[in-house]
């Protein structure tokens, strides 16, 4: 299934064609089952860097299946280039504009209070800067608008797994993360972007020692 510098060579035996709407990982999950591989296995051997928990090489995922990589790409599109990913899953504001929309917001606002300052009704300074009544009570009682918000949202990739994950860290406190991937993988069907994953099983055994330290204080008094 190699070559001599580790990159795949040869087809593997059994090659199903990919599916309508389905993704890469669907895609992987059926070719593993249909050679007798472990998906986590073929996932990793896929990704880039060969033995990481990146994303799928899609020239790699290619030559396993016995197809071309413009077949490969026009099946799984999220295997494309990162540029296209981001053009087709929406705008990303770069830092630069983020911080040029709130110097823009505050010249505004200096102007609102301005206007206001001078005896200019709120429905004159609404018809004047194209704003609402919201806008004139924020530029009003403050001269710099409220910071840009951060919406936390808990990630996607995890919705579902948190018991599972905890199970496991709670029957082994020692676990590895990497373990912890591969069962998912493998025993439940879903691949989690790993630095996720890690982040998530940082935070729980942090919980867990806070919770540890707490009981043994209160046990001491």
């Amino acid at each position: 299934m190699t070559q001599g510098n580790g990159s795949p060579g040869t087809p593997l035996p059994v090659r199903p064609r990919p599916r309508q709407g389905e993704t890469a990982d669907s895609y992987l999950r059926r070719l593993a089952a249909a050679n007798h591989l472990r998906f986590s296995y073929l996932r990793r051997y896929l990704a880039m860097p060969p033995g990481s928990y990146g994303p799928i090489d899609a020239a790699g995922l290619a030559v396993l299946a016995g197809r071309k990589p413009h077949a490969i790409l026009r099946a799984f599109p999220e295997l494309g280039p990162p540029a296209l990913r981001h053009a087709r899953t929406g705008r990303r504001y770069t830092r630069e504009e983020i911080q040029h929309a709130y110097a823009a917001k505050q010249e505004r606002y200096t102007v609102i209070r301005r206007d206001a300052g001078a005896g200019m009704s709120e429905r004159a300074i609404e018809r004047k800067h194209h704003v609402g009544r919201r806008t004139i009570i924020k530029a009003l009682d403050s001269a710099d608008p409220p910071a840009r918000r951060r919406i936390h949202r808990e990630p996607a990739a995890l919705k579902g797994l948190h018991g599972h994950i905890d199970a496991m860290i709670e029957t082994n406190p020692a676990i590895a993360t990497a373990t912890i991937w591969q069962r998912l993988a493998d025993d439940h069907g879903t691949t989690v972007a790993y630095p996720t994953l890690r982040a998530y099983v940082a935070g729980r055994r942090a919980a867990t020692r806070i919770t540890t330290r707490e009981d043994d204080q209160s046990r001491g008094q």
